[in-house]
């Protein structure tokens, strides 16, 4: 019998596995992480790529726009934004003519508790609002893309002189990799802009990990350019959450510098696939099912998927915030099977966050989805065609007495690392 540890939100489950059984360790590279995350930010901002320093940068009486990261998005934002702001007070921008945006896309908004708690004391020293992406009144339109896709953008970001946004690069299933410019086309954007970005024509034609002839990394580029980003700062970090690289400057130059580090962490080659994938959910993206299932992501959308026709993907996390955004729930619950729901974003299309409901029925098309060590109620997970048994190791020992001879593929971290089929 072997054993094997894998992340189930804040806890770690161990797994155990019988002597015989074909099983594959896919865990991303060690990269050694940087002594001091202060001291790499501050490397990072005195020497940007492709790019003169923040503070040179500025001129005092402007207005700054921080575009900053909410919840889900776990990076040393306390430690950032306070650099950030030092740098802006060397170039003679006053607290007062700085707002920080929490990019929350279609997230709900982060509560005053949440943002102390992510950002530090600095929540008391400059304005934190949330972005919503519904609220007409609180967006501007700048038009259309050479697409036709309505470019609707956060007021406060796109009246600012100067915009500046934090992220953090991982595997992401539309932009290949997130980061750069996404922070500000689609965190702080209008929910048109996004139903417009995150559809059926769009999953088409993009990868995880691929970012070159990407149909929706080229909308962010034009989006960003339209509106304006001037420097971004972006961590690259393993699953653990250790930072292992800092980059700053150019939004799309810097970007690029990140993902180089990002693929050498991230992508990591197997043989073959596996009749069982385990897809393992650290804690905030274990939250809810929305973050949760993204788990998936990584297993049936890269370059080839690591799961068999016909195969299961167990995914431990306990969902403790429920099913997150309510639309894709809404939309599967009502569809008749898989089929309908891949039918109706074909037709007629998605609003923002019901976009999850096409991404799970692709997902359900290879292989079977099984929610384990999950407090959401079997019958509600039911609705959502997908599966759930107590525990990881009743899962996976269910799924080897149908299939004893089933090769295991285990992902200890399945959301950041990118599994490379050997072709």
């Amino acid at each position: 019998m072997k054993h094997y540890p894998i992340p189930c939100g804040k806890k770690m489950i161990g797994l155990n596995i019988p002597d015989g059984v074909s099983v594959q360790w896919v865990q991303s590279h060690g990269m050694a992480p940087v002594p001091d995350v202060k001291s790499a930010v501050e490397d990072a901002l005195h020497h940007p790529i492709h790019s003169a320093q923040l503070r040179d940068l500025v001129k005092p009486g402007q207005t700054v726009a921080l575009i900053v990261t909410d919840i889900t998005r776990q990076l040393p934002e306390e430690t950032i934004v306070p650099l950030l702001l030092e740098e802006l007070k060397q170039g003679g921008i006053r607290k007062e003519d700085i707002t920080a945006i929490v990019a929350t896309g279609t997230h709900r908004p982060n509560t005053p508790e949440e943002l102390r708690e992510k950002f530090g004391k600095i929540v008391d020293e400059i304005s934190f609002i949330n972005h919503n992406s519904y609220n007409k009144e609180e967006l501007v339109s700048l038009g259309t893309t050479k697409s036709g896709i309505p470019l609707l953008f956060n007021r406060t970001v796109a009246q600012a002189d100067i915009r500046i946004s934090t992220g953090v690069i991982e595997t992401h299933l539309f932009a290949g990799y997130s980061g750069g410019v996404k922070s500000i086309a689609v965190g702080v954007a209008g929910d048109e802009t996004i139903a417009a970005t995150h559809n059926y024509q769009m999953l088409q034609q993009t990868r995880l990990g691929v970012i070159e002839e990407n149909e929706f990394r080229k909308f962010l580029t034009e989006a960003t350019h339209r509106l304006g980003l001037h420097f971004i700062v972006n961590v690259v970090q393993t699953g653990k959450k250790e930072v292992v690289k800092v980059v700053a400057g150019d939004p799309v130059e810097a970007f690029h510098e990140g993902v180089k580090a990002a693929r050498q962490l991230f992508e990591v080659d197997i043989r073959e696939p596996g009749e069982i994938v385990v897809s393992g959910v650290s804690h905030p993206k274990s939250l809810d099912l929305y973050q949760a299932t993204r788990a998936g992501n990584v297993v049936v959308f890269g370059s080839q998927s690591v799961v068999t026709k016909g195969g299961v993907i167990l995914i431990p996390a306990p969902c403790e915030d429920g099913c997150g955004h309510p639309g894709y729930c809404d939309i599967m619950k009502k569809a008749q099977d898989v089929d309908d729901i891949i039918a109706i974003s074909r037709e007629e299309g998605f609003a923002p966050g019901e976009q999850k409901a096409l991404i799970l029925a692709r997902i359900l098309k290879q292989a079977r989805i099984v929610m384990t060590d999950c407090l959401l109620p079997e019958e509600t997970l039911k609705e959502l065609y997908l599966e759930s048994v107590p525990t990881l190791q009743d899962g996976l020992d269910r799924e080897l007495r149908k299939n004893p001879k089933a090769r295991v593929v285990l992902i200890p971290d399945g959301l950041l690392t990118l599994p490379i089929v050997k072709r």
